[in-house]
């Protein structure tokens, strides 16, 4: 009997003994893939803060580009808000003052000449005052239109500018060609009664 659980002790100590080898086995290839998983998620997160930093790189590259593109967008409405010089020193301006000392000098010297032509009744010369006097006031309007289109702080484009003046400098042109229009028509009414006045008084005097 003390044989036999001799032999049993020993049967159940060399299982045990067998055992240790395969849990160290199985311990160290569980460390080993857990290793392995660390060293996957390590090299993925290395390739995610590769890519977070090309990200924010070009985040800041953006950032940049849309405060200097901002900064450009603002200088240009500034310098819409002006008209440059080439704008104010142009053709098209020294026009507009050009016609609107043609236009003060057509009243005025229109204005004395028509007055004192004694061949036209009261009420045409008064007519001829009344027109001239809105042409003049119209002129002046239009000659402030053209200084608050240079002027102006609205954003208007250099060209709109001008186009704008050029419009103004074509109402003006229409005015004093109007004005001399309708001074040489008085001119020439009044030279045909005049003549026809002279043919009468030489009929008269006819025996």
């Amino acid at each position: 009997m003390k044989r036999t659980l001799t032999f049993w002790s020993l049967l159940v100590h060399l299982a045990l003994s067998s055992q240790i080898p395969v849990t160290d086995v199985a311990t160290n290839a569980s460390i080993g893939m857990s290793n392995s998983q660390l060293m996957n998620i390590n090299t993925q997160l290395q390739a995610v803060n590769t890519k977070l930093s090309r990200l924010i790189n070009l985040m800041e590259k953006n950032n940049k580009e849309a405060i200097k593109s901002s900064n450009i967008l603002k200088e240009e409405l500034e310098a819409k808000k002006t008209a440059p010089n080439y704008v104010k020193l142009s053709t098209d301006v020294n026009r507009a003052v050009d016609l609107k000392s043609k236009i003060l000098e057509a009243y005025h010297s229109s204005k004395q000449t028509v007055t004192a032509l004694e061949f036209l009744n009261k009420e045409e010369t008064d007519e001829f005052l009344s027109y001239t006097t809105n042409a003049l006031v119209e002129t002046g309007s239009l000659i402030k239109q053209c200084s608050d289109i240079l002027h102006t702080k609205a954003i208007i484009l250099p060209e709109e500018r001008l186009k704008m003046v050029s419009g103004i400098n074509r109402k003006l042109e229409g005015i004093l060609d109007n004005l001399i229009a309708y001074y040489h028509k008085l001119s020439q009414i009044n030279s045909l009664r005049k003549a026809r006045r002279t043919l009468i008084n030489l009929n008269i005097k006819q025996p």
